[in-house]
């Protein structure tokens, strides 16, 4: 059924439209012209939006798996990824999928893991592959042959057609006979020369369009064993596109992949990106074969060698290459690794730029190979994921790694797995509170830590420098700036900091994070390959529905009774209207146009007209916030704004001294109370940020590349000249409100703080960066953070209408 939706074919004599531009390549090229004008057609039409088609794990088995390819996969050029893994197919079904990749389609990406297909159904497959990549290559090269005929026809006729030129002018008045036989030689030369009027134009290429070559192939658990293998390492003697192939848990041995890798060293052309061979009896014979085919490769960015028997020979085989391949990726887990491989590894880690995530889960790390990787840590400055789970890591083990990984002022590190890094932390003398961190948490305090210090240095040497200038005279000031300007490019020595440098910044940088600085180092969700997961997985897709009114919303099957489903009724149930307001504040759903969560309220039509006029005069700028980069800094600012309490004088106004509006506007900050000392990490209305460090110190950090700091706070009263205070209109009286800022936008509040505590911290810094503008732009002389009752004029904007403009309207 999936496969005749995807699928719809019609017969038709004539060229009709759609999306079937490929449907007639093949008949095309059996038939001939001739035979297609006699003949009518079958033109293919596929679902022209649909690129990628998961049916992962349904077991579908060899009957579905050829529909799809019949209906679904054959001559479609739009459907470019294909999920099949785990569904019971066998040799049947892939031959189905071969015959229709050699007729062409426009797959990209064919996921065929945990398939018993055999090695009959992988040599189906690579034959067609093979046969399809080979038609592709030669009808791009007739294609570059006619460009260069056809440039040099146009060239040799247009140099006869200037000699004819030429001889006229000469030979003006030369009417014999022997000059009228040149013009007609020349003449049918020339006739020779134009391009054939009955020629379509039309080349192999041409009739190919929209059709590709696999770049994605997924074979793992296929059941190929070696024969499989000898085919896949034919197919790759000619292939020029793919760039991801996965063979785990195939059973293959040295000689399989010795056959292998002689194929990858023969074609130099072959773009590989990813190689998978996961869960075979490789040892560290073949993987020098393959080691040997890769050296020097420009292409390859990812090896995956895990649950093999490679051992220390074939880690430092894998050392050496890391010196001349470019990987990012590299998995050596449960290889039976000892000190002697884990010492070769990591002495090429601590020396390597491009390595990202490194593996050694499986592999027993005791204490002398913990220190080697704890050196290879405390020297990287790249690798950003470190997976070392069931590596029987003892406590002094721990204490290695981690002491590695604190000292590293260039850390790049953001997953660790293995065991809980600050529980471990904290007996390395770091603040007892992330104790009960997660690994991500306590990685990105260590980076924000140690960016901390630089600022600080940055600072000092800054101060330094303005001191120097305004006691020395202007040759010492010449010299001494460029003794300034030599040191801050300096670039700080790598290598392990010492411990009480270390404790130092850490105890720092935890006072001035606060008390609720751990909701603040959430991180934002890994995002994992598709081959790793379903193509269509997304952990923020959303289904809506639109009502009968209009209104957008989640639905919810609790609104419908069971007879609605047995009746077909399209007609929605409203909801329950006893519901209050409040609670409906904290329902995940998306709101109505006019505010409010449903039930719907009638809305002022003067205050949505003012709205609109407002948002048409400011979009430009809110869309420009939104591309601004994320700094966490800001986010550490902005919350601190908003959280704090937003009472201001009788006669103040909230936007005294505030700086003009725009997507780089000035961040004015206000008075808060301060801050109490907690023994845990508690969630606080107002809590110091980065500026502000125990003790009653302030030291005065870079503005940010968004935010540049205010010259007055928002808060202090401005002082005026006499003929500006009689322009001036008086500042309206609002009661005082000890709440927070952020207590007066209830639905952004609910929306900041469900991305802060679901790690999108750049959706929060987007919405608090548009409300810090609605703030400063709308609400000028006004106080909004009062109780509206109190309202002087009813044509004011309140903080409701700043909820309508961010969440409804934009």
């Amino acid at each position: 059924m999936i496969a005749e939706a995807i699928h719809i074919g019609c017969s038709s004599g004539g060229g009709s439209g759609g999306g079937g531009e490929g449907g007639n390549v093949g008949e095309s090229s059996q038939n001939g012209n001739h035979q297609q004008q006699r003949q009518p057609q079958h033109h293919h039409h596929h679902h022209p939006s649909l690129s990628v088609l998961d049916l992962g794990f349904n077991n579908i088995g060899d009957e579905g798996c050829t529909s799809l390819a019949n209906l679904a996969v054959a001559r479609n050029p739009a459907l470019a990824t294909l999920y099949l893994s785990g569904n019971a197919v066998r040799q049947s079904g892939a031959l189905a999928l071969a015959d229709v990749i050699a007729s062409g389609c426009g797959l990209i990406s064919l996921h065929l893991t945990a398939n018993r297909i055999g090695a009959v159904g992988v040599k189906g497959l690579m034959r067609s592959i093979a046969e399809f990549d080979v038609t592709m290559q030669m009808a791009q090269q007739d294609r570059e042959n006619r460009i260069a005929l056809e440039e040099e026809k146009t060239k040799r006729v247009q140099q006869l057609r200037e000699e004819r030129e030429r001889r006229l002018d000469i030979n003006n008045d030369d009417d014999d006979n022997g000059s009228q036989k040149r013009e007609e030689e020349e003449d049918a030369i020339l006739g020779s020369l134009e391009l054939d009027d009955g020629d379509d134009g039309q080349d192999d290429l041409a009739r190919l369009n929209g059709f590709k070559c696999l770049e994605e192939l997924h074979l793992g658990g296929t059941n190929m064993e070696s024969t499989g293998c000898l085919s896949v390492s034919n197919m790759l003697l000619t292939n020029l596109t793919l760039k991801v192939l996965c063979l785990s848990d195939n059973g293959l041995n040295d000689q399989d992949l010795s056959l292998f890798s002689q194929s990858i060293s023969r074609n130099r052309q072959l773009p590989l990106e990813t190689l998978q061979l996961s869960f075979n009896k490789l040892t560290c014979v073949g993987v020098e074969t393959l080691m040997n085919a890769i050296w020097g490769s420009k292409t390859l960015r990812e090896i995956k060698l895990d649950n093999n028997q490679i051992r220390d020979r074939g880690a430092q085989l894998a050392a050496v290459v890391l010196t001349s391949v470019h990987l990012e990726v590299l998995d050596m887990g449960f290889n039976r690794l000892t000190i002697v491989g884990i010492k070769a590894l990591m002495k090429s880690l601590a020396e390597n730029c491009s390595l990202l995530t490194l593996t050694l889960s499986g592999n027993v790390l005791d204490t002398n190979a913990s220190k080697a990787v704890s050196y290879a840590l405390a020297y990287n400055k790249t690798i950003q994921k470190l997976y070392v789970d069931h590596c029987s890591l003892s406590y002094a083990a721990q204490r290695h790694i981690a002491a590695g990984i604190v000292s590293n002022s260039k850390l790049a590190l953001r997953v660790m797995s293995g065991f809980p890094l600050g529980a471990i932390s904290v007996t390395l003398g770091l603040p007892g509170a992330m104790e009960n961190w997660t690994n991500e948490q306590v990685l990105k305090f260590i980076r924000v830590m140690w960016d901390r210090t630089r600022h600080e240095r940055e600072n000092a040497t800054l101060a330094a420098s303005k001191d120097s200038t305004s006691t020395m005279g202007a040759s010492e000031n010449s010299a001494t700036a460029a003794s300034v300007n030599s040191a801050q490019q300096e670039e700080p020595r790598s290598g392990p900091s010492d411990p009480a440098t270390v404790v130092a910044a850490a105890n720092g940088a935890f006072e001035a994070l606060g008390d609720a600085g751990g909701a603040l180092l959430l991180t934002e969700e890994p995002q994992r390959a598709i081959s790793d997961t379903s193509p269509m997985v997304s952990s923020d897709a959303v289904m809506l529905e639109k009502t009968s009114s209009g209104t957008v919303r989640v639905p919810s099957l609790n609104e419908y009774p069971h007879e609605h489903f047995r009746t077909g009724s399209n007609t929605p149930t409203p909801l329950d209207t006893s519901i209050s307001h409040a609670s409906m504040a904290s329902v995940d759903s998306l709101c109505t146009a006019n505010g409010k969560s449903c039930p719907e309220t009638p809305v002022d039509p003067e205050a949505k007209k003012r709205n609109m006029e407002w948002l048409r005069t400011h979009y430009r700028s809110l869309n420009e916030i939104i591309q601004l980069p994320y700094v966490y800094a800001d986010l550490l600012q902005l919350h601190r704004y908003f959280y704090s309490s937003g009472e201001v004088d009788d006669e103040d106004s909230i936007h005294d001294g505030m700086p003009p509006p725009g997507p780089g506007f000035n961040l004015g900050t206000a008075p808060s109370p301060p801050p109490q000392k907690l023994s845990g990490l508690q969630r606080k209305i107002s809590y110091r940020g980065l500026d502000s460090i125990g003790g009653g110190t302030s030291t005065t950090f870079p503005a940010s590349s968004n935010f540049s700091h205010a010259s007055e706070s928002s808060s202090k009263r401005r002082t005026m000249s006499g003929d500006e205070s009689m322009l001036q209109p008086p500042a309206n009286k609002r009661a005082r409100s000890g709440k927070p800022r952020i207590d007066y936008f209830p639905r952004l509040k609910a929306q900041i703080e469900t991305c802060l505590s679901s790690s999108k911290q750049t959706k929060a810094l987007i919405l608090l960066r548009q409300l810090k503008f609605v703030e400063t732009t709308m609400f000028q002389g006004i106080n909004p953070y009062c109780d509206q009752s109190l309202q002087v004029e009813p044509n004011e904007p309140t903080a409701r209408d700043a909820e309508i403009i961010l969440i409804d309207m934009l």
